[in-house]
């Protein structure tokens, strides 16, 4: 089979490889596979029919099938030792040459379909390496001064579950003599790899097998970081040496494909390996990023767990098409000692769409370390009408109220603000358990700290305190990783616009002792002032038409409810009323208001106010401190913080009346917030952001809970009402978080 210089590359880039794309690549290579191998052109080149990127394709697998019939198909990793050297005697000769007076080559350690390694010592540093040399066809293909260019950036990679690169090279000899010699070396590490262990074991306890993916995963987040995505995730790139895990050949795979292009794959060479290849990567993508590398180590972490990896298959082929068409068998069913959640969390990262999957490593590694008790069962505890539950004329036992400072403004003039939740932060560290001596890495932290809040609804758990000074006010994506800074003095209450494009808060101004409100616009960040008065105006909430902003402000003794349209109309009182009152929420007609009233001893109420100014009445008014209510975008639910329980969790009940109240967090929650289609549900668990997708109503009980995410960690500074939001898309968050960031 031959193909010519115009060949390679094509004239434009080839056509996108879509579902029916993939399904007549397959077609054309099962005709090929079912004739002799002598009619197999003249059967692509028919079926083909002048589209030049299909039969690449098609004879791009062909040669893999071709190959993986007369050589192993994995290739293997440095430090794994095999039988007898199987490489020809001209490399080593070569390769000794090449490296005389620097390294000394002792033997070979093993081979794959991409290399030979070695075991060589170190002339200048006596220590034992692992020389890693390039197959000639293949070093021929990528050029030496290109590729050694390419993996420069994974030498800079440090990271102690990282397998360093310590030096490259290349050599050139004619034709006659073999060709280039391109070569890498890394450490020689003394003990074996993962596919050796599953190969001895079939299956590791989950601790171990979470332990060492949270480690690998720490290491890649590390990676992504540095703009290097992996690309070959697999058993046997994983190196382990006492107890840990150590990823090899960091952005080889992608400094292979850069410095080769298509010239490598008519050496018949398969960038990655089909079994933990993404549908994206498998279907010959190149657009590939770090859920590409999330989707190969869930397919390991299943292997580790299950014995076999999730879409194993007689042939690579066969892979290949399970890969793309088909779901994995649910670990739950393979073994009693995997939990529904740790099931759904792997699920989850083996989706088909990039979309789907947790949105980096260590996201996927936080969701993982979620402990087995919070993990699972679900607390949908339906609850009878209580007796501070029902009748809405409060003749049922309200507690003495009276007109009382704000425990807010109290903290505001003492200058201090308690940051909820323990101590942790951003996700940026990168130094996990293996290291000595380390910062918490990003994994260790989730592991570390996600334990029960107890009494963190009122900040008695705080680790540390923060002046009010020191926050500040971020607009992050779905991983926590940073979009903006929006600047404020004393933020307060972010809050999205309905449309996304604007974000309301309140501030304190230069000079000003008190509150303002301020509204931000995303596009084209410009900042407009609200109010500009010594009312302490905070807690905006925007209507649903965006037109209106309810919002506290200062009274004698206490705040009252107001709202003001937002092109400067003259605020008006909503309701004057003895103690303090904020706004967490409207109903979506505009016809009332969520509000949490203070209730003494340092309790809350959750009461309706219409916004006619007409009397008020209790939602939530027992004797436990209830707060931060937000209504459904259906206007069915509304999803509140309660610590009834004993410690705060976040509770669903219907609208307007509640009846069945049900748990939706798991071990201690704050500060519902919902997205803009209602499917989602966000809420604080000690400075972890978890997000519950939710499922339909059955039988007028609140929607059930269908699963449980950890979205990312954050130094979230919370309060009683609530100080983060969501975009209506579900695609940002804007947090009332700590300034100073632990550095890496």
């Amino acid at each position: 089979m031959t193909t010519s210089a115009s060949d390679v590359g094509g004239a434009g880039a080839p056509p996108p490889m879509t579902p029916e794309r993939w399904r007549l690549v397959e077609d054309v290579l099962n005709a090929a596979l079912s004739c002799e191998p002598e009619q197999r052109d003249a059967v692509v080149a028919a079926a083909c029919a002048g589209d030049e990127a299909l039969r690449r394709e098609v004879e791009s697998l062909l040669a893999a099938h071709d190959r993986a019939s007369r050589d192993d198909f994995l290739e293997r990793p440095a430090a794994e030792a095999l039988g007898a050297p199987h490489a020809p005697p001209a490399q080593a000769e070569r390769l000794a040459g090449a490296l005389a007076g620097r390294y000394v080559i002792e033997r070979e350690l093993g081979h794959g379909g991409m290399a030979t390694v070695y075991l060589a010592r170190d002339v200048r540093h006596h220590r034992r390496v692992a020389i890693k040399v390039l197959r000639e066809e293949i070093a021929a293909a990528v050029g030496g001064d290109r590729f050694l260019e390419e993996i420069r950036v994974t030498a800079s990679l440090q990271h102690p579950h990282i397998l360093p690169l310590f030096d490259s090279g290349s050599a050139e000899y004619p034709p006659e003599a073999g060709g280039q010699v391109l070569w890498y070396v890394m450490p020689f590490v003394e003990g074996e790899t993962l596919r050796s262990r599953l190969a001895r074991e079939g299956r590791l306890p989950v601790d171990v097998a979470l332990q060492l993916a949270r480690e690998m995963a720490d290491a890649l987040e590390y990676a992504h970081r540095h703009g290097v995505v992996h690309r070959d995730v697999k058993p046997e790139n994983v190196l382990l040496q006492g107890g840990h895990a150590l990823v090899a050949d960091f952005g080889i795979a992608l400094a292979l494909e850069h410095a080769g292009g298509d010239r490598l794959t008519h050496t018949g060479i398969t960038l990655g390996t089909p079994q933990y290849m993404a549908p994206e990567q498998a279907a010959g993508g190149r657009d590939v990023d770090a859920r590409t590398d999330v989707y190969a180590l869930g397919a390991v972490l299943h292997e580790m767990l299950a014995g076999e990896s999730p879409f194993a298959a007689e042939s690579q082929h066969a892979v290949l098409r399970r890969v793309m068409h088909e779901t994995p068998t649910a670990l739950a069913s393979r073994r009693a000692d995997v939990s529904s959640f740790l099931d759904a969390t792997v699920r989850r990262a083996l989706a088909k769409n990039p979309d789907d999957r947790f949105p980096s490593a260590a996201t996927f590694a936080a969701a993982l370390a979620v402990p087995a008790s919070a993990a699972d069962g679900g607390s949908s505890r339906e609850h009878a009408p209580s007796a501070g539950r029902g009748d809405s004329t409060g003749s049922y036992g309200r507690r003495t109220r009276g007109r009382q400072v704000s425990a807010r403004a109290a903290m505001y003039a003492a200058g201090t603000m308690l940051a909820v939740g323990l101590a942790g932060g951003w996700l940026l560290a990168r130094w996990p358990l293996a290291a000595p001596a380390p910062e918490p890495s990003p994994v260790s932290r989730v592991v570390q700290s996600f334990v029960d809040p107890g009494e963190m609804l009122r900040g008695r758990l705080a680790a540390r305190s923060a002046t009010a000074d020191n926050l500040t006010l971020a607009v992050v994506d779905r991983a926590g990783r940073p979009q903006r800074t929006i600047a404020a003095r004393r933020p307060w209450t972010p809050r999205f616009s309905p449309d996304g494009h604007r974000v309301a808060y309140g501030a304190f101004g230069a000079g000003r002792t008190t509150s303002d409100l301020w509204v931000m616009d995303l596009d084209g960040g410009t900042t407009r002032r609200l109010t500009d008065d010594a009312d302490d105006s905070n807690d905006p909430q925007w209507s649903a038409d965006g037109k209106s902003i309810a919002y506290s402000a200062g009274a004698p003794g206490g705040k009252d409810v107001m709202t003001m349209r937002t092109d400067g109309i003259t605020p008006l009182l909503v309701k004057a009323r003895e103690g303090t009152q904020f706004p967490s929420d409207w109903r979506r007609d505009g016809s009332a208001l969520m509000v949490t009233e203070e209730a003494g001893g340092d309790k809350h109420d959750i009461l309706v106010q219409p916004t006619d100014g007409s009397t008020p009445r209790e939602y939530a008014a027992t004797a436990a401190d209830e707060s931060a209510a937000r209504v459904s975008p259906d206007g069915r639910w509304v999803a509140y913080t309660s610590d009834e329980s004993g410690r705060a969790e976040v509770y669903l009940d219907s609208y307007e009346q509640p009846g069945r109240h049900v748990v939706v967090s798991l071990n201690g929650g704050i500060h519902p917030v919902w997205r803009g289609d209602g499917r989602e549900l966000y809420y604080w668990n000690n400075q972890a952001l978890v997000a519950v997708r939710l499922g339909a109503s059955k039988d007028g009980a609140p929607p059930t809970v269908e699963a449980r995410t950890l979205l990312f960690r954050a130094p979230y500074t919370g309060g009683v009402n609530t100080m983060y939001d969501v975009s209506p898309d579900g695609e940002r968050f804007v947090i009332v978080r700590d300034r100073e960031t632990p550095k890496y």
